[in-house]
């Protein structure tokens, strides 16, 4: 199908990631704007649940929920995404919440003040996502690792990724004005 390949040529130079488990300090959820009534999108979901898969697996000793208010909303990401990884068996001590920042940049800055200089963490959002969200933490100061959603959205909802990829590559010019 023609938006299957449109979205494979858009996003071959986004997407890098890892696709093995090393510990690193921490693991960094990146937020995304919820759903209206307040609970967590599929995107943020999907980014939520693999951050708790890698903090399961051996990934980090930490889990960071990165995200405050988007435009509209009526609560900031980082202490939804952290009630749905508490449900999820995520122990209180485990996690850190990050509740200012509105974009990847802000995420990266936000965090990295809450952690040691140069610590390892790794980033989890959708494939498309990544590559920025690494260079922008990777620029905090952050020694910054994707771990790729394989079975990611993105993948499966080639529609909705195509608008994405277009999101993703504005957000690209627009680093590249600053």
């Amino acid at each position: 199908m023609i938006v299957d390949l449109v979205a494979r040529l858009l996003e071959a130079p986004l997407v890098v990631g890892a696709g093995r488990i090393e510990g690193r300090d921490a693991i960094v959820v990146l937020g995304a704007p919820l759903a209206p009534d307040g609970a967590l999108s599929t995107v943020v979901a999907e980014r939520v649940a693999g951050g708790v898969a890698l903090w399961k697996a051996g990934g980090g000793p930490r889990l960071v929920m990165s995200g405050g208010y988007g435009p509209g909303a009526t609560r900031a990401e980082a202490p939804a995404m952290a009630e749905v990884a508490r449900a999820a068996g995520i122990p209180e001590t485990a996690l850190v919440i990050e509740a200012r920042s509105r974009t990847t940049a802000e995420n990266a800055r936000e965090v990295a003040a809450l952690l040691s200089p140069g610590a390892r963490v790794w980033l989890v959002t959708q494939p498309f996502h990544g590559r920025r969200a690494r260079r922008c933490f990777r620029r905090a100061g952050l020694d910054a690792e994707v771990w790729h959603l394989a079975d990611s959205l993105e993948y499966r909802d080639r529609r909705r990724a195509l608008s994405w990829l277009a999101r993703e590559y504005a957000a690209w010019v627009a680093m590249a004005w600053r």
